[in-house]
This record gives structure tokens, C-alpha cells and sequence, in this order.
């Protein structure tokens, strides 16, 4: 959103063009080119070579769309715009060092594949078909040359040579293969029995002076958080729409300009005979299908009658095959090929067709027309499409206003309030570390808002900080009303917590000393029954057999340390685990075996693939370490 205040006089009409080749181009690892007025900036240099801006800027531009479509316009955690633009300087920084190690190699596509590839790309194509002058006006509209496009395409696939020479090196004989499948599905037999804490905190107490020792000696521990309390103004898109209140005639406006939205698609009441494709059999599938046809055709068999008693969709067939009303995009692109043509008429019966879910002879039985909705049926949708886009506008507008008034005069906040209608309004006590997510009734809880509440320009600058995000429809500008130090609490605000801290410490250690005893008698005697002192009976030790890397009847942490021990040779091999509750786990192990069995052609390609990755990686990296790489991250957008 503060990107659309900063860059609202673009709008979003320089990119449409841009959008129909983005997704092809990024099959190939090519980037695309905004001109973003960026000039003669440069991105980062690689060994000498400059990268320009717009060269990144264009990856910035689609991994934004590609997480919006993702997560519904707002941006995942732990991904933010620095993220973006980081990772989109590495792609094309890395890029370049192969694009130079594969020219140093003598890697070099040809001009057959440069055409054959360009040919490809649906944006080229009509019909199909590879069009020169759609590829011509389009990168005319991007303004940029066939030569420049046509060298980029060329050094994406000498780059994906080099890269493809780096994998196949990669090889895997399947000696190696068998070891790593018979370790990764390794079982082991295991017992264990488990020293709980519940069972021992009666053996356990805290005196005052203990817990008055620990406050002395780590004072530190007990002091009150830093915290602030601050001004602020809250601008809200949802409480700018919830103020519109547009007369009719704006809104019989607005429902002529989206007509489009408000229409009803045609419908059509389907039945059909499906033929299912059994373990790829497709043409046997096929010859069925047709035979099936040919009866109907021939009049030896009705439609109904081999609808329900040779179509293989069970639920259809007790109904003469019927599907209900079916809507375009509802059954699979295959199907409404055929389905919704033209040509298939009301009582039609198509031919044996291949879909998605097999061979379908298809029969229309009703066809209800596509009809538009009527202004008075859809008149509370275009109400709140009008406030929702409305809102959208007014809001840009104003936090531009808030951000541009708080600026100028950064000793108040009353002028970015009276801008826009707001009151600045009062925070309680936030507390720096505070771990409490951000809400409609709590919305400075913001780690945004946490940072820069405790800024230096806030804290001790006297200035409103920033216009801060806190979502795509909600922006605060905050400044400092009070600041509280940490301070030394009292014992006995404390005194609680302190006991309950020196009891699991205690705990602890009990615990441990206890489970170390008898683990070195576990070890001397290889027996349970040594160490029957501490509840270690048949009836409570657990007994597991065949246990794997990924099974979770333990927990991971006693899973963990059992494939960690040694294969058992001459008795168990015991060893011990202790859980974050502190629960202390003794375990043994007797028995170990690998996987013998046939080589799993879906985890040979896995391993393959990932000693591919990790090559490549290798590469890349170590290019990295030799090269001379300059990088200008505050010259991307």
C-alpha cells in the first residue's frame, strides 16, 4: 500500500502488456523490463558487468503478484519488501555469474534452439502457431529490440546447458543408491522407560532462603520490561467505507460499468457414460467408449439404458447418467471443449471423448442461457463494490496526507489528524518485548508499531515516526507520549515464580543423577531389572518394534537419539534422552536392520535430484566466493 501512495500516478496500466509474457519468460529464466524511470541505475556489478535496475525490478514485480495471488494480497510472514528484493538481486546476480562461466566454457545455443524456443512461448503464438508480427508489436510495446531479446533468450539456454552439463555430473551408482535406501528406511527395536518429574516433585522443596538468594544474586532477571505509551493516529479503510452513503444514480452508474460481474453463465443439465483409463490403458479405454457409441448410433442400445448399465461413474448411473446443471470451469478444460460447444445441441449426444476423468459420451438434456443480473437483484453487491473501491481511493489519498503533514511537522500529530477528520488518540502502556498479536482492539501491538515505537527518532528524537503499515487497509503514524526504564521488582511480586523455578531445576537435576545411575547400570548389567528402584517394571517399559526415521508413536527428540546410536554387536546398547518437560528417557536398542529391498525408483530420482541441487549450489557458490560482486540494493523499487 505505501507503495501505491508513493507510485499511485503509475498505476497498474503500464504493467497489463507486461503480464501476458511475464509467466512464459519466467519459464526461461529471463526477466522482464518495466521502464520505471529508473534511468541509468544500476542494480549491482558481477566481475565488472553492471546490472541494471529494471533488469531486477521486473522479478521484484512478479514475485509481488505471484504472493498476492498466494496469500490474498498480503504478504506471508517473514517476507517483506527487502526480502523481495534481496532475493530477486540474487537470482539475477547468480544468473550472470553462469551466464559468464558458460560463455568461459564455450557454451553457446544455437540459433535453432534460440527459434525454436521463442517459437514456443504462447504469447508469440496465434493459433497455435508462432506469429512474427505478435512478437515483433509486443516487444515493440516493451521497447525493447529483437537482437537484446533474442541474446537474452540465447544466454538462458547456454546458461541451462552449463547447468544441465553441472547436473548430469552428478551421477549416482546404484551401489550408493541401495546404502542411502537402506539407511534412510533403517527400523530399529527399541524399549525405553521414562523417569517422569510428576513422580518425584514430592521429594522436592524450596526454602525462603533459596528463593531470596536467587532474587539477590540475579537481580537482573527480575526487573520490569521498558515500555511506552504513545499518540497515535489510526487510519482505517473499513471505517471510510462504512461512512459512504452513495445515491442511487452513482450506483446504476457503477453497476453499467461491471455489468460483466453480474452475470449469470450459461448452464446446462449434462448426463453422461464414462469409461474410466485403468493403469494407463487409455486405448483400451477408448475402443470401449467408442463400442459404446456405435450402439447408441446403431440404436441397438439407448443413451439411458448403457448410461446405467456400462458407465463406470456409479453415482451417475442410477440416475440415467445425470450430472445436473454444470457451469463452464466446473469439470476440467477437456471437458467443456466438448461439453459447451456450439455444435452439441439441446438433446445432442456427443462422440466417446477423452477428459479428465476418462472416455465420456455426453448427452445435453437442458440448456438455461447466460442471463445478466438486474440493478435492483444485485444492488447491495454494487453498493459495497462502489464503497470498497471508493474506500480504496480515499484512503490512499488520506495516509498520503497523514504521512506527507506528519513529516513536515514531526513535533505533532494534531495537523495529519485534523488533515483527514481523526483525533489523536492515547495508547496504554506497550511493553518492548511484547509477543501480543496485532487486533482490531489492540492494533499498536504491531511489531512494526514495537519498532519503532523504541526507535531513536521516537524515543529520543521528539519525532512521529513513519506512516506504518499494519495491513493492506489499516496505517498509523505514532509519536512518544511516555517512556518507562526497566526498574527492580519486589520479591515479593516475584517470589511465585522464583519458587517455581528453583523446583524444575531441582527437578532437573534429580532427574538426571538418577537416570546417569541407572544408565552405567544399564550398561554393566544390559538388564532392566537392576533398576527396578525406580519403577523400571515390565508393565511400564515401553517395547517398540520396527521403529523409522519419521514415526511418531515416540517423541523426536527419543527418535532422534535412537538413530543416533550405535548398532548393538555383543547385547543392547543403551543410551538416554531428555525431553524439554525434563523428563529423563533411558533407552535400549537391539536391533538394527537396513532396507534390502528392490531400489525404489522414486527415491533413487529424489537422491538423484537432490545431489543435482546440491551440485549446482556448490557451483554457484563457489563462483560466488571468486567473483567481484558490488551490490546496490537502494536502487531497486
Amino acid at each position: 500500500m505505501l507503495q501505491t501512495i508513493n507510485d499511485k500516478a503509475k498505476g497498474w496500466v503500464a504493467y497489463t502488456i507486461v503480464g501476458l509474457i511475464a509467466v512464459p519468460f519466467a519459464l526461461f529464466g529471463i526477466s522482464s523490463y518495466l521502464d520505471g524511470g529508473s534511468g541509468g541505475l544500476v542494480a549491482a556489478k558481477v566481475n565488472g558487468e553492471e546490472i541494471p535496475v529494471q533488469q531486477v525490478q521486473g522479478i521484484v514485480l512478479q514475485q509481488r503478484q505471484r504472493l498476492a495471488q498466494m496469500f490474498g494480497g498480503k504478504l506471508p510472514l517473514g517476507m517483506n519488501e527487502d526480502v523481495i528484493k534481496n532475493q530477486a538481486l540474487e537470482q539475477v546476480v547468480n544468473e550472470v555469474l553462469l551466464r559468464q562461466e558458460s560463455e568461459k566454457n564455450g557454451y553457446r545455443a544455437s540459433n535453432q534452439e534460440v527459434y525454436d524456443t521463442i517459437s514456443s512461448i504462447p504469447a508469440f503464438q496465434k493459433n497455435g502457431q508462432f506469429d512474427s508480427q505478435t512478437y515483433e508489436t509486443l516487444l515493440v510495446s516493451q521497447r525493447r529490440s529483437k537482437s537484446e531479446f533474442e541474446a537474452q533468450i540465447r544466454d538462458s539456454i547456454s546458461n541451462q546447458q552449463f547447468t544441465q552439463a553441472v547436473t548430469n555430473a552428478a551421477f549416482i551408482p546404484p551401489s550408493l543408491v541401495a546404502k542411502y535406501q537402506g539407511l534412510q528406511n533403517q527400523t530399529r527395536d527399541v524399549e525405553t522407560f521414562t523417569l517422569k518429574q510428576s513422580d518425584y516433585e514430592s521429594e522436592i522443596s524450596v526454602s525462603s532462603e533459596e528463593i531470596k538468594k536467587e532474587f539477590e544474586v540475579n537481580a537482573k532477571n527480575y526487573m520490569t520490561t521498558e515500555k511506552v505509551k504513545l499518540s497515535y493516529v489510526l487510519l482505517k479503510q473499513d471505517d471510510i467505507a462504512a461512512n459512504l452513503s452513495p445515491d442511487e444514480d452513482t450506483l446504476k452508474l457503477v453497476y453499467q460499468d461491471n455489468e460483466s460481474r453480474y452475470l449469470d453463465p450459461e448452464k446446462r443439465k449434462f448426463a453422461h457414460i464414462l469409461v474410466k483409463i485403468v493403469d494407463d490403458k487409455k486405448d483400451e479405454a477408448e475402443i470401449k467408449a467408442k463400442a459404446l457409441y456405435d450402439q447408441i448410433v446403431n440404436k441397438e442400445k439407448t443413451f439411458e439404458e448403457l448410461a446405467v448399465s456400462a458407465s463406470e461413474d456409479e453415482l451417475s448411473a442410477a440416475k440415467n447418467g445425470e450430472l445436473g446443471l454444470i457451469s463452464q470451469g466446473e469439470m476440467g478444460v477437456l471437458f467443456d471443449t466438448a461439453a459447451f460447444s456450439p455444435a452439441l445441441l439441446k438433446g445432442s449426444i456427443s462422440k466417446a471423448i477423452e477428459t479428465e476423468a476418462g472416455f465420456q459420451i455426453i448427452k445435453v438434456l437442458d440448456i438455461i442461457p447466460a442471463k445478466t443480473k438486474s440493478f435492483e437483484e444485485v444492488k447491495s453487491e454494487v453498493e459495497k463494490l462502489y464503497n470498497t473501491e471508493e474506500a480504496e481511493k480515499i484512503f490512499i489519498e488520506k495516509a498520503d496526507q497523514v504521512q506527507t503533514l506528519a513529516f513536515e511537522n514531526d513535533s505533532s500529530l494534531d495537523g495529519a489528524a485534523d488533515a483527514v477528520g481523526l483525533e489523536v488518540l492515547s495508547s496504554d502502556w506497550i511493553e518492548k518485548n511484547t509477543n501480543v498479536p496485532a487486533s482490531d482492539d489492540k492494533p499498536l501491538s504491531s511489531p512494526k508499531v514495537i519498532a519503532a515505537a523504541f526507535a531513536d527518532e521516537v524515543l529520543n528524537g521528539g519525532k512521529n515516526s513513519e506512516l506504518i503499515e499494519l495491513d493492506a487497509k489499516n496505517v498509523v503514524v505514532i509519536r512518544l507520549q511516555d517512556h518507562q526504564l526497566p526498574k527492580q521488582k519486589e520479591l515479593v511480586d516475584v517470589q511465585s515464580d522464583i519458587e517455581k523455578l528453583l523446583i524444575s531445576n531441582k527437578l532437573k537435576a534429580l532427574l538426571i543423577e538418577k537416570g546417569d545411575v541407572a544408565l552405567k547400570k544399564l550398561r554393566d548389567s544390559g538388564s532392566w531389572t537392576v533398576i527396578e528402584d525406580i519403577g523400571a517394571t515390565a508393565d511400564n517399559i515401553q517395547k517398540n518394534s520396527s521403529i523409522k526415521r519419521n514415526d511418531t508413536v515416540l517423541s523426536g527428540d527419543v527418535v532422534s537419539k535412537v538413530f543416533s546410536m550405535k548398532k548393538p554387536e555383543n547385547g543392547n546398547t543403551f543410551d538416554k534422552a531428555i525431553l524439554p518437560s525434563g523428563d529423563f528417557v533411558l533407552i535400549s536398542l537391539s536391533k538394527v536392520e537396513d532396507d534390502k529391498s528392490e531400489i525404489d525408483e522414486q527415491l533413487q530420482q529424489s537422491y538423484s535430484q537432490s545431489m543435482a541441487s546440491r551440485e549446482r549450489t556448490a557451483v554457484i557458490a563457489a563462483l560466488r566466493e571468486k567473483a567481484e560482486v558490488e551490490l546496490f540494493t537502494e536502487n531497486i523499487q
